[in-house]
């Protein structure tokens, strides 16, 4: 039997009462008879069996519950003890979506295309290195299972779930807005911490795990339900970068207020969570930007805006008075910084150590070194670094030249290969944010946590998939 979304999803609004009405039935019985987690059970399927339905008739809800949980999850888990790790939840959420798939496909509702591609099957080159990092004598099988998800697995799994549930202009667009509803949520997180005050959870996790890096002397960092201020505040950069160029550049769109609303808070989410590599966001993904444009007026524009922001930041002491101005403003002296010099001597400790170890230590080792170890205790404090030290030389050539591939393709779509107007903003967006935040990664360790990694991995499918996509608008 054929399933048809639009025909299947009419069955919903009969399905979650009649469920209720037996679920309320059987919780009343079983609590009469004592049997209270039996109860609570029944109460709850009816809307576990409707919300797996309406998955199976839209799954697309299956994509957003899984990209929504990337942003939840990281904040929960300082108000609950989660029964199993956040990263198997994640696991979770993404199996569910290639079930869905299947049953759809087994249903006959179809299997969209794959989009093979030479960016696609590098991911999957790497992400096979990553999973022989398990051979790695220097590394354990749990520390290598609680690393590998996000380094090596979700590169390739989040691109095939954009060719399967992003495969047009109109659900890219909605993932877009979905982001940005996140995104302003986030925003307004820090808002109410840095106004209102931190709740308890939120206190007890500032002042023991996170006192001495979000806790300074500018005052706090505020991180919203990220994991923390870093991620959060190169987040917030990467978004301003992506929200402000579609609601500047995509005049028509008719959720432009959404976009400018989202890139003005993340802006302020930016600044208020005092990471100063995130800074190197704007500038660097705004220049990629002036490059695409391939118009003289607007480069000049745009080259204009980038150094006055330059000489704002390096030249003046204008804001100081501001807390988060004047953190932000020491990222322009990273020479004089002295955690920037605490990183350098790390980096020396390092290439001592990996200079005979060109697999690298592998993966989940940085973290877990033992106390007699060269490293132990030696934070490796950026992206990169950290790929470096867990995967060696080998594996951080091999991921610098993803990172290149995917900005190359970028450049080439937006300059000669997208032609539609639509697309092409979105392609120029995705390609300026990514450069952004890959310059961050070297400042800060934030291209794989969640949800930073997962949406760098979204754009990278969705950028890839544009020629395909142009090619079947134009018939």
């Amino acid at each position: 039997m054929k399933l048809n979304g639009s025909k299947s999803t009419l069955l919903i609004p009969w399905l979650l009462p009649m469920l209720l009405g037996l679920g309320t039935i059987l919780g009343s019985a079983l609590i009469v008879e004592g049997h209270v987690e039996m109860a609570a059970l029944s109460f709850l399927m009816p809307w576990l069996v409707t919300l797996g339905a309406l998955t199976v008739c839209l799954p697309r809800l299956s994509f957003a519950l899984l990209y929504v949980s990337t942003f939840l999850l990281p904040g929960l888990v300082r108000y609950v003890d989660l029964p199993i790790p956040m990263g198997l939840i994640l696991d979770l959420f993404i199996l569910l979506n290639f079930l869905v798939l299947s049953i759809r496909y087994i249903a006959g509702g179809g299997w969209n295309k794959m989009i093979w591609n030479p960016f696609f099957i590098c991911c999957v080159g790497w992400m096979i290195y990553c999973i022989f990092q398990i051979v790695n004598p220097y590394s354990t099988i749990s520390n290598w299972a609680t690393t590998v998800r996000n380094i090596g697995l979700h590169i390739v799994l989040f691109q095939l779930l954009v060719m399967f549930q992003l495969n047009s202009l109109k659900h890219v667009e909605a993932f877009l807005r979905l982001w940005a509803i996140l995104v302003i949520l986030a925003a307004i997180k820090a808002l109410g911490q840095k106004f209102i005050g931190f709740d308890g959870p939120e206190s007890h996790w500032l002042y023991t795990e996170g006192a001495h890096t979000h806790v300074i002397y500018s005052g706090i960092r505020y991180f919203s339900f990220f994991t923390d201020a870093a991620n959060f505040g190169c987040h917030m950069g990467f978004a301003f970068v992506i929200f402000s160029t579609i609601a500047i550049m995509d005049r028509n769109n008719s959720f432009r207020l959404i976009y400018t609303l989202a890139a003005t808070l993340a802006l302020w989410g930016m600044f208020v969570s005092g990471t100063r590599a995130a800074i190197a966001i704007p500038f660097v993904g705004f220049s990629v930007l002036v490059l695409l444009l391939k118009e003289w007026k607007m480069l000049f524009m745009g080259a204009a805006i980038l150094l006055g922001a330059f000489l704002f930041f390096y030249y003046t002491t204008i804001g100081n008075s501001i807390a988060e101005i004047r953190r932000m403003r020491t990222a322009f002296n990273f020479s004089e910084d002295a955690s920037f010099q605490v990183r350098l001597e790390n980096q020396a400790k390092m290439s001592v150590v990996l200079k005979s170890l060109p697999f690298g230590l592998g993966l989940g080792s940085s973290k877990h070194t033992h106390i007699q170890h060269p490293l132990y205790g030696t934070a490796t404090d950026s992206s990169f670094v950290f790929i470096w030290v867990e995967t060696g030389v080998v594996g951080l050539i091999f991921y610098v030249g993803i990172c290149l591939l995917i900005l190359a393709y970028g450049f080439y779509y937006s300059l000669f290969g997208i032609n539609n107007p639509k697309l092409r903003i979105i392609t120029m967006a995705c390609t300026s944010g990514l450069a952004g935040i890959m310059v961050a990664g070297y400042g800060n360790e934030v291209l794989h946590q969640i949800p930073t990694g997962q949406t760098v991995y979204i754009l990278m499918g969705i950028v890839m998939i544009m020629p395909w996509m142009e090619r079947e608008i134009n018939g």
